[in-house]
């Protein structure tokens, strides 16, 4: 399946490496911009998709992106994280799938949704003693930087229950319209919490040595592809490198992806650190650094013949366009670009770069709002006092949920 229109391509030869197509398993998007997973929280309460929610991801389709990856969208219950996230997890939630994935498809983008299980992360954090919060093994953390909690080990009968929620969630998505889902396996979730020797301590057939810690999302992957049809694309979002000692590594991440292409995976998107880690002093200012990600990223493309996306501070277009050249990766994951400025990709097309609208407020304020409904600094007053930045014309019945 290829989407069409293609964005025009400008005089300027020096972004051709953006604007080719991009296969992703059975699937064709019709450049390699992706936009990247972000949660900006425009869900409600009861975990289903909003007008807002739809016109942020139609907004991305609409500026030019090829790919459009939602933010995290939870399994279950158990594994969500935030009090607006949305839940994928029945089919009371297909009527609200469908707007989103259509709306998306309507402007030309592949449409994907991230699955996740927060694992030890889940929320309410306020009240994160009132119910089992699940992890490989009970090992306390920092929970926020003056609370350290300590999660419970999830049982051989919950490993089943998620792994088939993960199946399910995705078969809906299937169902809903969406071209794929991306698996979160990183950032201290459930699914990298396994991976990880630090937290997953266990001595039955999910721990141990590295075939048992990296057997749940082998068997997650598996119960995905199970479920979807064979056009149905299925990524991997992975934590490269842990970047602590004792923690999973890059020599892992390298071991794994040629068994996660075995399983069915159709590409790979690939993160270092975790929440945890991220934090500490040898990592300090990791994230700030523009391509972050892309030592990490190049290894696993030389290590399978799956697409790799890469993001990390790529929002500049030569640098986004050089990666793809010099790094061996096949798409380009923007989250902070995009949602500042979602005609980022046609802009560059028509090499106009000095209309982009960049991301200018030092504390980012996308981050400090993100739990109520994530708004940039760098809109105009009218668009953050509305509380997202949707079509210009807010009247397309189309969208209305």
């Amino acid at each position: 399946m290829t989407l069409v229109p293609d964005l025009p391509q400008g005089n300027d030869t020096a972004f051709t490496a953006l604007f080719t197509p991009l296969k992703l398993g059975h699937r064709t998007a019709r450049n390699r911009i992706v936009h990247a997973p972000m949660s900006v929280c425009y869900g409600d309460a009861d975990g289903n998709v909003t007008r807002p929610q739809i016109e942020h991801y139609a907004r991305r389709a609409q500026g030019g992106a090829g790919t459009v990856i939602t933010e995290n969208f939870a399994v279950n219950a158990s594994g969500r994280q935030m009090r607006l996230q949305n839940l994928v997890d029945g089919e009371q939630r297909l009527p609200g799938l469908r707007r989103l994935a259509d709306e998306v498809h309507r402007h030309g983008a592949l449409a994907m949704v991230q699955l996740v299980h927060a694992g030890r992360y889940a929320g309410p954090w306020d009240v994160y003693d009132s119910r089992r919060r699940l992890a490989p093994s009970a090992v306390p953390f920092p929970l926020t930087s003056d609370r350290t909690v300590t999660p419970q080990e999830i049982t051989p009968e919950e490993i089943e229950e998620t792994i088939t929620a993960f199946g399910q969630a995705a078969h809906l998505c299937e169902r809903a319209g969406f071209d794929g889902v991306d698996l979160h396996a990183g950032q201290g979730f459930l699914i990298s919490g396994f991976l990880s020797p630090r937290t997953n301590r266990r001595t039955d057939e999910w721990g141990g040595g590295f075939d048992g810690r990296v057997r749940f999302l082998l068997e997650v992957l598996r119960e995905v592809r199970r479920r979807t049809g064979p056009d149905f694309v299925v990524g991997v979002h992975l934590m490269t490198d842990e970047r602590v000692e004792g923690g999973w590594t890059l020599d892992n991440a390298l071991r794994l992806a040629p068994l996660l292409e075995a399983a069915g995976a159709d590409f790979l998107f690939g993160v270092p650190t975790s929440f945890e880690t991220m934090r500490l002093p040898a990592n300090s200012g990791l994230m700030d650094r523009h391509g972050y990600a892309l030592t990490d990223n190049s290894a696993l493309a030389r290590a399978t013949s799956l697409p790799v996306m890469v993001g990390g501070r790529l929002g500049d277009p030569h640098a986004a366009a050089r990666a793809l050249e010099d790094h061996h990766v096949s798409a380009i994951a923007l989250a902070r670009p995009l949602f500042t400025d979602p005609d980022w990709p046609r802009k560059v097309s028509d090499g106009a770069l000095d209309a982009i609208r960049g991301c200018s407020c030092a504390t980012a304020r996308c981050l400090r709002t993100q739990l109520t409904g994530a708004v940039c600094e760098g809109w105009p007053a009218e668009t953050i006092e509305r509380g997202y930045l949707g079509y210009d014309d807010h009247d397309d019945e189309r969208v209305r949920s």
